[in-house]
């Protein structure tokens, strides 16, 4: 029995492959969605001239919008917390 090593890549394919990396997925992510392995994923990709952002640099970008959200979060907890009349310049 012979065995398939490669497949050949259809335009529709090449060109989710880039909607995805420019939407910051993750070759994992892209190789579900192109069932394909991830190492053929990242290969074609860099071949292509558009690689995948580092993991290391992804995950920082994640990190920080999420402190950005949760600081967000806190500023509209402290103007609302009860009690707190400083916002109608009441006294008790």
């Amino acid at each position: 029995m012979t065995r398939v090593t490669s497949r050949t890549w259809t335009p529709d394919q090449i060109n989710l492959l880039f909607s995805l990396i420019e939407k910051g997925a993750s070759p994992a992510r892209a190789s579900v969605a192109l069932k394909r392995p991830k190492q053929a994923i990242q290969n074609k990709a860099r071949k292509l001239g558009k690689p995948f952002e580092d993991v290391r640099n992804v995950k920082a970008a994640r990190l920080a919008r999420e402190a950005d959200v949760l600081r967000t979060l806190d500023g509209r907890n402290a103007e609302g917390r009860p009690g707190d009349d400083s916002s109608t310049g009441s006294v008790r």
